[in-house]
This record gives C-alpha cells, sequence and structure tokens, in this order.
C-alpha cells in the first residue's frame, strides 16, 4: 500500500491537476484545497499563494532530478553530464506537461513580486543543476554560467513543451547544440577572466610597490594615492 501523500504533496499534485483540466488564472486557493481535500487553513500553513505552490513544485522537481543521479556518470565529460541532468529534469516533469502548458498560457498568473522570485527560483535550480553536472557555480564565472544555462533551459523548455516524440529527441537534439555553443562562451568568459584578474594582480603589485617606496620618514611626508591614475607603465 503506497505511503499517504503529506499535505503539501498533496496541494501541489492538486494545483497540478487542476492547472491541466482548465486555465490556472481561474483557479483559487480554495479550489486547490478542495481538490487536495485538505481544510483551507492547512493550504495556508503550507504556502502563501498559488506563486507560492509554483516555487515548490520547482524544487519538488530539483529533488527529484538529483534523487535520481547515478554516481557511475560523474566521471563523464561535463557536456555529457549536463545533458543528461537537463533531460532528466525533463523526464521528471513530462507527467506535468498539460499543466505547464496551462501554467505557462497564463504566464504563471504572477505579479511583479512574483515574477522576481520565479526568477531567484529558476536560477537557484540551473545553480543545482550545475553544480549535479559537476561544474563550479561560485564567482563571477559560476554566476555568468547560471545565467547562461538559465537561458538555454528556457528555450529547450519552449521546444520540449511541443515535442511529440516519445524520447525528446529533437528537444535533446537541440540542447546539445545550444550547450555546445555555450561551451564555447564559457571558455571564452574563462580566459578573459583569468586575463582580468592577472592584470588586477599586477597594478595591485605595482601600487603596494611604490605605497612601500614612498612609505612616508616624517608626519609631513606623505604616500602617493595609488588609486588614482597609478603609473603601471613601467
Amino acid at each position: 500500500m503506497p505511503a499517504a501523500k503529506d499535505p503539501q504533496t498533496k496541494l501541489i499534485d492538486a494545483a497540478m491537476e487542476l492547472a491541466a483540466s482548465g486555465h490556472w488564472h481561474d483557479v483559487t486557493m480554495i479550489d486547490i484545497a478542495t481538490a487536495a481535500n485538505t481544510d483551507i487553513a492547512i493550504a495556508f500553513d503550507h504556502f502563501k499563494s498559488k506563486a507560492d505552490i509554483l516555487r515548490q513544485f520547482v524544487r519538488k522537481i530539483d529533488r527529484l532530478v538529483l534523487a535520481d543521479l547515478d554516481p557511475a556518470e560523474f566521471n563523464e565529460p561535463g557536456h555529457d553530464r549536463l545533458i543528461a541532468v537537463m533531460m532528466a529534469r525533463f523526464d521528471a516533469l513530462a507527467p506535468y506537461r498539460p499543466a505547464l502548458k496551462s501554467i505557462i498560457a497564463d504566464h504563471g498568473d504572477l505579479g511583479p513580486a512574483d515574477a522576481l522570485r520565479a526568477i531567484k527560483t529558476h536560477f537557484g535550480s540551473m545553480r543545482w543543476m550545475l553544480d549535479a553536472a559537476g561544474f563550479t557555480t561560485g564567482g563571477l564565472h559560476g554566476s555568468l554560467r547560471i545565467a547562461g544555462l538559465g537561458t538555454i533551459y528556457a528555450r529547450g523548455f519552449s521546444q520540449w513543451l511541443d515535442d511529440e516524440t516519445t524520447d525528446f529527441g529533437p528537444t535533446m537534439a537541440a540542447l546539445d547544440r545550444a550547450l555546445a555553443r555555450g561551451s564555447n562562451w564559457d571558455k571564452r568568459i574563462h580566459t578573459g577572466i583569468l586575463r582580468f584578474n592577472n592584470l588586477r594582480g599586477k597594478v595591485q603589485s605595482k601600487c603596494s610597490g611604490l605605497a612601500q617606496k614612498y612609505r612616508p620618514t616624517t608626519h609631513t611626508e606623505t604616500a602617493p594615492d595609488c588609486t588614482k591614475n597609478p603609473d603601471i607603465s613601467s
């Protein structure tokens, strides 16, 4: 006998079922609580709004993908691992595709504040997908990686919604091409950041040397301000 669903899962599933059967904009929190056979007060305890349900749904998908990762694949090339993770995400979303089409058609029924939270949730998911594929996501380079993957995923998701093949082959092929282009940009960005950091190190070293050279020996002498047009020509 399957384990009973917790209230949060019941409410998320009910919301997806209602979205699949009608317009997401018309669905209310009372509708969701009723469909989940749950008191509205219980819904209040778990979610702030429909937008909050969508954010938690995304986290549910994140967890499904991460829990299904095969450690044996961690030794594969990063490009292949990332494709595998992205396609695993589409596989996890497949049962909810009718609901997602309804939600996308109504732009998630999100207000400005909820839209900003949704963007934050989206980029959080992309960070986890990159982490799961073995990519570093810290610092400036990591942030640019997350933004790039977010754009690639959004385009792939749009194609996936209308992909009627059984194995989502066209979506995977498009994702493969987009990630290959993204990999080239990633290498260029990595090289650019290394060059910038190298230049910054030279400037800081030069400024430190000048500060030491002109260290004041009396109270009337002052060291030059290296923050204003330092001479780095020598």
